[in-house]
């Protein structure tokens, strides 16, 4: 039995085993070979593999191949998840720079130690920065910095506007681009209005990263089975894309467990309990952080995807976009938002969660009244106004369903079930989902 080719946890780093992306990869080369030498900014939930495309956007033998010589263009790779309320401009600046002096190649022995000289700067301003760009511009050098994380960045109170406004001073006038990786829109997770309002977001690109197609998600298992011996059964296949979907992180996981029962020789029954019971184990935590990182209307629109599952015949799981505006008014602009995150999917034959496991979570989820420390009576008497400024027939609807909700989730039921023409629909299934 061969070594289990599925890895998750741990970004790609070998461009070998990269898959997928392809349209996606060609955006970011496209804007670094025209003329303007331009900056993306990609955008995706934990665990959609933004730190793997970095990576391997980075490598020389993508560069090359995408027609950028990497004697000429320097690509710096930064994560900067350990930025901190401690960090300030030029503790960033002096991480980049050495990097950049590293990058350097030996024959221009002095432009690499004017970057390392000034890394070693106590203080670095945009003059200082100025110059140096100015070094590698004379030298026909180009650099790219990958800065994951960059949302550490943009929400941190040491980096005011001047930092805004001179890095992209920077990226305009010098052969500068950035391409940075972020849980959402850069402008979206700005510190202050401030900086919000910096002209500092207008050089980017957005790029979001959703699931795989059935395409890649197919083409990612078939590529990765090949030469091991194993061969993934058209049930087990069925099970993986329920429970898993098209997330590539998601996918990889299932599918190492899976494997991992057929190098034990388990009997196929064995192998489906085996998945099921170590993939829920590693899903549940990033599962439950998706769920926590979502506002109110998303969800709601997960919380219908769900239940409208559990209601549903047996296997269906995809419902159209029509039926959950009549469950929820504004599902149209939250289902954009939720496939960009890569949590549903939204197709020719409807709208579904991207796992069945997720779905379960969120039922019991919103259910688990144990863990609340008031009781229903004492959340009541708490919110007694929220809940009379509903109809008398949404009041009604809520009293009889509320108690089975956990208190943390009870305004946001309120609030679904406060528009009048959604809620005879919305109560219906939710009464019905909750066995009253």
């Amino acid at each position: 039995m061969s070594t289990n080719p599925f890895t998750y946890g741990n970004p790609i780093s070998d461009p070998a085993r990269f898959f997928g992306r392809r349209a996606e990869v060609e955006q970011v080369y496209t804007r670094l070979l025209n003329a303007e030498f331009e900056s993306s900014s990609i955008v995706g939930e934990r665990r959609t593999g933004k730190t793997s495309l970095l990576y391997y956007i980075a490598h020389p033998s993508t560069a090359g191949a995408h027609g950028l010589d990497p004697d000429r263009y320097l690509f710096v790779y930064a994560d900067l998840q350990m930025v901190d309320q401690k960090t300030t401009p030029t503790r960033f600046w002096s991480r980049i720079l050495r990097r950049i002096a590293r990058k350097i190649k030996d024959d221009e022995p002095e432009l690499g130690a004017e970057f390392k000289q000034a890394g070693e700067q106590d203080e670095i301003d945009n003059y200082t920065l100025d110059d140096l760009f100015d070094f590698t511009d004379e030298h026909d050098l180009h650099c790219v910095l990958l800065l994951d994380e960059f949302e550490n960045v943009t929400e941190n109170t040491n980096f005011d506007t001047d930092f805004f406004y001179g890095l992209r001073a920077l990226a305009i006038h010098h052969n500068l681009a950035l391409v940075t990786a972020s849980r959402q829109e850069l402008i979206a997770l700005c510190h202050s209005d401030a900086v919000r309002a910096s002209p500092f977001f207008n050089i980017f690109a957005n790029i979001n990263l959703p699931a795989f197609d059935e395409e890649e998600a197919r083409g990612l298992l078939k590529r990765s089975l090949e030469e091991t011996g194993v061969c993934f059964t058209p049930a087990e296949l069925t099970l993986l894309f329920d429970v898993a979907g098209y997330h590539p992180y998601f996918l990889q996981a299932a599918a190492h467990f899976l494997f991992a029962a057929h190098a034990r020789e388990m009997t196929a029954q064995q192998r489906e309990q085996f998945l099921l019971r170590e993939f829920e184990e590693e899903a549940i935590p990033s599962l439950a952080d998706y769920w926590h990182h979502s506002d109110d209307s998303e969800k709601i629109v997960l919380t219908a995807l769900a239940l409208l599952a559990q209601q549903g015949k047996a296997g269906e799981r995809r419902f159209s976009p029509g039926r959950l505006k009549q469950l929820y008014h504004r599902s149209d602009l939250t289902l954009s938002r939720l496939e960009k995150r890569a949590l549903v999917t939204v197709g020719e034959e409807g709208c579904t969660l991207f796992s069945s496991v997720f779905g379960d979570w969120i039922t019991a989820e919103l259910t688990d009244v144990m863990a609340d420390a008031q009781s229903y009576e004492e959340w009541l008497e708490a919110n007694q106004s929220a809940v009379q400024r509903l109809s008398r027939s949404a009041r009604d609807e809520v009293r009889e369903i509320l108690p089975q909700i956990k208190a943390g989730y009870r305004q946001c039921i309120v609030d679904w079930l406060s528009n009048p023409q959604t809620l005879i629909s919305a109560a219906t299934l939710l009464r019905s989902a909750l066995g009253g």
